[in-house]
C-alpha cells in the first residue's frame, strides 16, 4: 500500500481515499495519524505478531512520516476490531509518499 500526503485508508477497505473520509490511517501535515484507531509503534525488537499488537499498550495517534525509515513497524488498532501491522517498506515524508506492508488479522480485543 503507498501512500500520500493528504490520503488515508482504512483497515477493511485498502482503497486510498480523501484524509477527509472515514479512515483508520492517513497523512497529514507530515505525519501519519489516526481519529479512529489506536496506534503502538514497535521497537525493533518486538515481533510483529498478533499477539504483540494485541497486547502493548503504548498508544499513539501520531507518527512522524519523516523520521520513520524503512523497516519500522507499528501495529492499528483498529474500532471494527481489525488489526494490522504495518512495516515501513520505502519512502517517509522526504520521498512524498511511503510505502507500508500490511498484515491484517480480525481481533478479538
Amino acid at each position: 500500500m503507498e501512500l500520500t500526503p493528504d490520503y488515508g485508508f482504512a483497515l477493511d477497505n485498502l482503497r486510498p481515499v480523501s484524509r477527509d473520509d472515514q479512515k483508520e490511517i492517513y497523512w497529514y501535515s507530515g505525519h501519519l495519524r489516526t481519529d479512529t484507531a489506536q496506534f503502538v509503534y514497535l521497537d525493533r525488537k518486538e515481533p510483529g505478531s498478533y499477539d504483540t499488537c494485541s497486547t502493548v499498550t503504548r498508544f499513539t495517534n501520531d507518527i512522524d512520516a519523516y523520521s520513520i525509515p524503512a523497516g519500522d513497524r507499528f501495529c492499528v488498532l483498529a474500532p471494527t476490531g481489525l488489526i494490522a501491522l504495518a512495516q515501513v517498506t520505502e519512502g517517509g515524508g522526504k520521498a512524498g509518499y511511503i510505502a507500508l506492508k500490511l498484515t491484517i488479522w480480525r481481533g478479538t480485543y
